[in-house]
């Protein structure tokens, strides 16, 4: 690569000499940052002109140059020169991306050098070399020139045609298959946002998953990322599910006789009309499930992908504080969600605290590490099954779906029968409200203590 394809001195001087002539021009760049610029004076004049301007100054030539009169050499001169030879930021957005294509030239190159050096000796495997540089090569890609501010009046007219395309039904939400479900989230699941089913073990977070994920691959195309369990034990789930067929009798198939043999050839064609697409390598990076989730959206459309679980994923790089490897990955589902134009549902595991209670059903504060959980996530859905916990329950047989978090519409909760021995969740096709224990009355003498 050529000296005149790492950077662009021009280019860089246009760029100052622009926020020279006007300082509200930084709003129009404002992904640019100083390392992008490759002169180590224009670094640093930069760098100060978006300190200075972002706390609310003026900056001019004179009031620059006395502050860069120790790091950098002639400022005055240099400073008025850029200024001159500007005569207007009416470009400074195309300079700007000149400047930052050139700026990304040479972090591949850099890239290029450390995976050569990398590749040479991987202690830990060309797999863990792989994550790292592809989460390398990610952030790299994501630098790039944001979106102006629209008027809200200049956006009403794509806004009326996307208003005609829902009436028409060309635009809709991926629909969960359970009927109260759907109505509870307006629909069902938004395309490009990422929905949080959470709940303790055994509440049935992976049959909640698969039975989103078959609803769904009956009409779409769903993708299953199944970090703990294995496909043929996946496979014995769907086919307990659709066929009714006990998942211990999977598990231990009796003589070919028994009348369960005869349920099982139809229900093979009714899982071979299924687009649902299932995947079992475990402890994938958030770069590896988007490579899966890519190739399926490019050769057969994606509509839902379904990820179990969250505990299993593994960040790109080691963190101190285990929250900030999970905001990283929530923040990268979302932005998958949004490329892939498709529903993402994150399963995740409770912590133990909601155990201690004697109310046991969850809350917010039983997600692990839930504060990037709870902001980047549009629903957040608690499983809850009572009977776990009471045998004498009147809702045996029954899972509360809590929609603790819903961005477009109102939290609520519904109910869903559980058929336990095929794994699945169905519609109850009946009113249904949650059970509670009445509170205790106090003991006391008569009416009067009995009004207190």
């Amino acid at each position: 690569m050529s000296e005149r394809e790492m950077w662009n001195a021009e280019a860089e001087q246009c760029v100052l000499g622009g926020l020279l002539r006007d300082n509200d021009a930084l709003d129009n760049i404002q992904y640019l940052m100083p390392e992008h610029l490759y002169v180590g004076d224009n670094q640093t004049i930069f760098a100060e002109m978006r300190r200075q301007i972002g706390a609310g100054r003026k900056v001019d030539v004179v009031t620059l140059a006395d502050t860069l009169r120790d790091r950098v050499p002639d400022a005055f001169q240099y400073l008025a020169t850029l200024h001159s030879n500007s005569p207007s930021a009416a470009n400074i957005r195309h300079h700007a991306e000149i400047v930052l294509e050139r700026a990304q030239r040479r972090f591949l190159m850099a890239v290029a050098t450390d995976l050569h050096a990398a590749a040479k000796n991987a202690p830990e495997g060309p797999q863990s070399v792989c994550d790292q540089f592809a989460a390398r090569l990610d952030e790299i890609g994501q630098r790039k020139g944001g979106s102006e501010p629209v008027l809200l009046a200049e956006s009403l007219v794509d806004y009326l045609d996307l208003i005609d395309r829902r009436m028409e039904g060309l635009i809709r939400p991926v629909e969960t298959g359970y009927n109260a479900l759907d109505r509870q989230l307006v629909g069902g699941l938004e395309r490009g946002t990422l929905t949080v089913a959470a709940g303790r073990p055994g509440t049935g977070k992976t049959a909640f998953g698969l039975g989103v994920a078959r609803n769904v691959a009956r009409s779409g195309v769903a993708l299953f990322l199944s970090m703990e369990m294995k496909r043929s034990a996946i496979i014995d789930r769907n086919i307990a599910a659709i066929g009714k067929i006990p998942l211990n009798w999977l598990r231990s198939p009796s003589q070919r006789n028994d009348e369960t043999w005869e349920r099982l050839t139809p229900t093979i064609k009714r899982v071979q009309d299924l687009r649902l697409f299932i995947d079992d390598e475990t402890a994938l990076s958030v770069m590896a499930i988007r490579a899966k989730a890519r190739q399926i959206k490019r050769r057969h459309g994606l509509d839902l992908l379904v990820i179990d679980q969250l505990s299993f994923i593994t960040a790109a790089k080691k963190y101190d504080n285990a929250a900030y490897a999970i905001g990283e990955i929530t923040r990268a589902l979302v932005a998958l969600s949004k490329e892939l134009d498709c529903a993402v549902l994150l399963l995740a595991q409770l912590n133990r605290e909601c155990e201690k209670r004697t109310n046991r059903r969850p809350i917010m504060a039983d997600l692990a590490l839930s504060s990037s959980i709870e902001q980047d996530a549009a629903n957040i859905v608690f499983l809850y099954r009572d009977e776990l916990y009471n045998e004498n329950t009147p809702d045996q047989g029954i899972a509360e779906v809590n929609v603790a978090k819903q961005r477009q519409g109102q939290p609520g909760m519904v109910g869903l029968g559980y058929e336990a021995a095929y794994t699945r969740f169905v519609d109850l096709g009946r009113p249904w409200a949650p059970h509670r224990d009445e509170p205790k009355k106090p003991a006391g003498r008569g009416l009067a203590a009995g009004l207190r």
